[in-house]
């Protein structure tokens, strides 16, 4: 009991820290983001965040790794969300969920992320299997709402495109301090 105790501690200090990793970059931006700052978000000592992620790098593949998983549990709600209204809408109510899931605030921490990869290759290289990892998420969950539909030529570009000009919306929302 002591030790499940112990482990179960260590998964929830986990959990705070990733989830003060993506408050402290949606809100501060990539510039203030430092693990000094997310332990004082998390109110963890810096000796257990760096037991946990003795890097920033480590931190940010971590949350990264824990905004996939988050976005993989809410795709189905979002999915039974689409489904559940006539055939007619669907399509539109796929854009608006998207929409919704893109400007949530894990998107946001995402975005600070893409806009610091510039400058840096070791986060650019997380970023890819971040990507790569969602696109898988993403294609899943469409497959499952359109069935065959995702098989049809063109659609995978049109799916991207959409992906990307909202993200690209978003970002420069973000860029320009306006409303998004």
């Amino acid at each position: 009991p002591r030790r499940r105790r112990v482990q179960q501690r260590a998964l929830d200090t986990r959990e705070l820290l990733l989830d003060a990793t993506v408050g402290v970059l949606a809100e501060q931006g990539y510039a203030q983001f430092s693990t000094l700052a997310v332990g004082e978000a998390a109110g963890v000592s810096r000796g257990r965040l760096v037991h946990h992620f003795p890097t920033k790098l480590a931190l940010v593949e971590a949350t990264l790794d824990h905004l996939v998983e988050r976005y993989r549990e809410r795709v189905p709600l979002h999915l039974d969300l689409i489904t559940d209204g006539p055939d007619e809408g669907r399509i539109a109510r796929a854009l608006d969920t998207l929409w919704s899931l893109k400007r949530s605030r894990e998107y946001a921490a995402c975005l600070e992320l893409i806009a610091g990869a510039r400058g840096d290759e070791e986060l650019r290289s997380a970023l890819r299997k971040f990507d790569g990892d969602l696109n898988a998420a993403l294609d899943d969950a469409v497959r499952r709402l359109v069935g065959i539909v995702a098989d049809r030529p063109g659609f995978d570009a049109a799916l991207m495109t959409t992906i990307s000009a909202m993200r690209g919306l978003l970002l420069t929302a973000r860029a320009l301090g306006l409303s998004e």
